[in-house]
């Protein structure tokens, strides 16, 4: 299934997947870590449960701080919207936003972590959207373009020469959440790092994501190592 695909795609599905796993096109993961809500602010502990299924949808639904600074509450993008409800106690809006910006953002991240739900990035699995493809850029990257409804996510994936992902990067819309900026595409990075195997499938151990990644005025926000996977 895999071996018309560029090099570096073969790499990353030959180490994600053990020969003889049934494909999955979901993925149940529980993740602890830090969340910095604006730049330069100290972070916050993180405990979260996402339950992701490109290029359907995704729910995050996590707990950050401690005190009187815990908040509570999800992210998600389904039935082709999106939507993001974070509240301080469990009753005080922090913050409750939807639109097409917002939907449009939320599909940009499910089409990267499409990187988590290795099968639904083959093309011909039961699980990889219509017009999903591959093109090379060089021995250690590939470009994938995945349609997420009307967003068609163009992200680049690096990976090491056993296959192990190393760096998923595309434009992603960005909601002007920092200050003096504007909403727009702007290059949104997740560099991950280590190996976590489950049911058949090895996927990267921690993460770090955030906007610009690299660039002098990067904006790395969140932080996280994986405690479990479950593949459906």
């Amino acid at each position: 299934m895999v071996a018309d695909l560029p090099e570096p795609a073969q790499r990353f599905f030959l180490h994600a997947i053990a020969p003889g796993t049934p494909l999955a096109g979901a993925v149940e993961l529980d993740m602890t870590g830090f969340l910095a809500l604006v730049p330069d602010d100290e972070p916050l502990s993180l405990e979260a449960r996402q339950i992701l299924a490109p290029p359907h949808g995704f729910i995050w639904l996590a707990v950050a701080g401690g005190g009187l600074a815990r908040i509570r509450g999800f992210d998600r993008y389904s039935d082709g919207t999106g939507e993001m409800r974070w509240e301080l106690f469990g009753f005080v809006p922090v913050v409750r936003t939807e639109g097409e910006g917002v939907t449009r953002s939320a599909a940009g991240r499910l089409g990267m972590e499409a990187v988590m739900v290795p099968a639904t990035l083959i093309p011909g699995s039961p699980y990889a959207p219509e017009g999903l493809r591959w093109e090379g850029v060089d021995e250690n990257r590939a470009r994938f373009y995945f349609p997420v409804d009307s967003e068609v996510v163009e992200a680049v994936l690096q990976v090491d020469p056993e296959g192990r992902p190393l760096r998923v990067e595309a434009l992603r819309w960005a909601e002007d959440a920092e200050e003096g900026r504007t909403a727009g595409y702007d290059l949104f990075a997740v560099e991950m790092a280590g190996d976590f195997s489950a049911g058949g499938y090895t996927l990267p151990a921690a993460m770090e994501a955030g906007w610009r990644l690299g660039a002098e005025d990067e904006f790395r926000f969140f932080l996280a190592e994986l405690d479990r996977a479950l593949f459906h």
